[in-house]
């Protein structure tokens, strides 16, 4: 058998054939090579095609979700201003009694509005949902990554927001001993119950009334200096949004 392989390594060796096989090896090696190279980067970029969608949709979606929060921050706004002046109403109802023309009726037709409440809470569906599937970093915005975290993780339902409901709710409890009439009990049971009367209820001369009103004044008044902040934020945060989102091809 070595004296075959002699005779070929010679012959090739003769022919110079070798030096061309070893070029060829050589080349099918840098061609194999090169292909796994582009595999990779095309696998590489599709994963990033892929990756620049989802940072877009959930942005999208981040984006729609900011927008009703603005809506419902203003429309939070435009019922604490109905029931501020509901509140007016009802200390101008309470100063026009010293002249003998208070009219319980009156102040009991606001009661809807000032027994009722309304507070922001934000919509963080889209939010949410990024996070249970991806992790935080898939805003690849540091700035606008954190903007959103820090927005998200204020808990909305504590402090001023918190105070609007106790306030009302302390109103609402006090206002019903003090508006429960032998008229009132009639019209909703037939009964002819011996307590007092509507001409006897002195209710504008009620202190606790008058300063649960103003309580309930003033918590809104410090609730809409919040809530417009909060409106200044999700604007900064939309205007990085729409750019974010016309970016991401």
């Amino acid at each position: 058998m070595m004296p075959f392989y002699r005779k070929i390594r010679k012959k090739l060796a003769d022919d110079n054939q070798f030096l061309k096989y070893t070029r060829y090896a050589v080349g099918e090696i840098v061609l194999v090579v090169v292909g796994i190279l582009i595999a990779l980067q095309i696998n590489s970029w599709n994963e990033q095609r892929i990756r620049k969608s989802k940072e877009k949709n959930y942005l999208i979606e981040i984006h729609k979700n900011l927008v009703k929060d603005t809506i419902s921050i203003n429309e939070t706004i435009a019922f604490n201003l109905l029931k501020k002046n509901a509140i007016n109403a009802s200390y101008k109802l309470f100063e026009q009694a010293s002249t003998g023309t208070f009219n319980i009726n009156d102040f009991t037709a606001k009661m809807p509005l000032l027994s009722s409440f309304n507070v922001f809470e934000p919509t963080r569906t889209a939010f949410d949902n990024m996070l249970d599937v991806e992790k935080i970093d898939l805003i690849t915005n540091t700035q606008l990554r954190m903007m959103l975290t820090d927005y998200y993780n204020i808990d909305f339902s504590k402090g001023t927001h918190e105070a609007i409901k106790l306030r009302t709710r302390t109103f609402t409890d006090h206002a019903a001993v003090r508006l429960t009439t032998k008229e009132f009990v009639f019209n909703f049971s037939n009964a002819n119950l011996n307590i007092k009367t509507n001409a006897d209820s002195k209710i504008y001369q009620d202190e606790v009334i008058i300063v649960d009103l103003m309580s309930m004044g003033m918590t809104m008044f410090h609730y809409d200096i919040e809530l417009n902040r909060r409106k200044d934020e999700i604007q900064t945060m939309l205007s990085f949004l729409s750019t974010e989102i016309k970016s991401v091809k």
